[in-house]
């Protein structure tokens, strides 16, 4: 890291948890917290909205570098977008909103930015973007987005993951962007890096905050987006993938075992890979700090594709999938233990 960006990411953990601290105290003193509920891997009410403090700092960072003229200002789109998805995520935190309206908006907002980043789809989207239409491109590009959104939302469940998440990924994929000289993306990924540092000093576990939507649904679409944003050499989307692919594969395997199940995917449960063992007694920093480790080695391979061959690249693709595996037999395991002390309770 130059020395540079370690001065945004350090300006951004700072100016994060001096946020993140004080929307806690005012949380708590007006009584705008989180209840648990069939969805909850929490037993005690919290304040949410922490992710205020993650996407303040970021989305100023961006608004910096337009008017200093070190990006354009078509990121103005990518950026107002992602931030009308923060201010509709603190509002369903304060007031819930139903799911057809937040869906609606996620739609339109992600819609936009593929509409102003026609000309870098090809580029963004890497390979697909050389096989397929670019109408097919568009669709798929905002999908792409909205499911990023939703998804992570979803995965924002025990103390510590997501937040952890969103710094691994924003390091890996700095790397990345650094590599490609995309400033802009380089300078907002080490900013989204440290104010999910600054964010994390009060939400791992035991937590004293949580993220809440603010946080969670701006943070997938940002990086839905960030393949779009106006750079010469964007950050592919194939490598996005891959920094979020632990997120990734749980979240949608999830909702496709659900569906598969004639389960309604969209209501409330905790049958997520991180959800489970948790179920089981396993303590939020166990879980989070064996998931970070997961995270940092997918971020190191996240790193190294630019310098690696087409043989290397297919290993460090298989990697996250190598990792999930062993996951769910490992929990798949304790859950069985479990099942046969029942027993022998019983």
């Amino acid at each position: 890291m130059t020395l540079p960006l370690l001065i945004a990411f350090l300006g951004a953990c700072l100016a994060s948890g001096l946020i993140v601290r004080a929307t806690r105290d005012v949380a708590n003193r007006r009584s705008l917290l989180d209840h648990p509920n069939d969805r909850s891997s929490h037993s005690i009410p919290k304040p949410r909205l922490g992710g205020v403090g993650i996407m303040a700092p970021v989305l100023v960072l961006g608004v910096g570098l337009i008017a200093a003229g070190h990006s354009p200002r078509t990121l103005l789109v990518p950026l107002g977008a992602t931030g009308c998805i923060a201010l509709l995520g603190l509002v369903d935190d304060l007031r819930p909103l139903p799911a057809r309206v937040r869906f609606a908006v996620q739609v339109a907002l992600a819609s936009l930015v593929v509409a102003t980043s026609s000309g870098r789809l090809i580029a963004g989207s890497s390979v697909l973007g050389g096989l397929l239409p670019g109408p097919v491109v568009a669709a798929l590009s905002v999908v792409w987005i909205v499911w990023l959104t939703n998804l992570y939302n979803f995965m924002d469940g025990i103390d510590g993951l997501a937040g952890s998440q969103a710094l691994v990924a924003s390091l890996g994929l700095m790397v990345v962007a650094v590599g490609l000289g995309s400033g802009a993306s380089g300078w907002l990924l080490a900013s989204l890096a440290g104010s999910s540092l600054g964010f994390l000093l009060f939400n791992f576990p035991p937590s004293s905050i949580f993220m809440g939507d603010v946080g969670a649904t701006a943070i997938g679409f940002f990086f839905g987006a960030l393949p779009l944003f106006p750079e010469v050499k964007p950050v592919p989307v194939e490598l996005v993938a891959l920094a979020l692919s632990l997120f990734l594969l749980d979240a949608t395997a999830t909702l496709l075992r659900r569906a598969a199940a004639g389960e309604k995917w969209y209501s409330p449960h905790r049958t997520h890979l991180y959800q489970r063992p948790v179920a089981l007694g396993k303590s939020h920093l166990s879980v989070t700090m064996t998931a970070t480790g997961a995270m940092v080695i997918v971020a190191a391979c996240v790193a190294c594709w630019g310098r690696s061959s087409p043989a290397v690249r297919v290993a460090l693709a298989s990697v996250p999938l190598v990792l999930v595996a062993t996951g769910h037999v490992m929990v798949g395991r304790m859950e069985r233990a479990g099942q046969a002390r029942a027993r022998l309770d019983a």
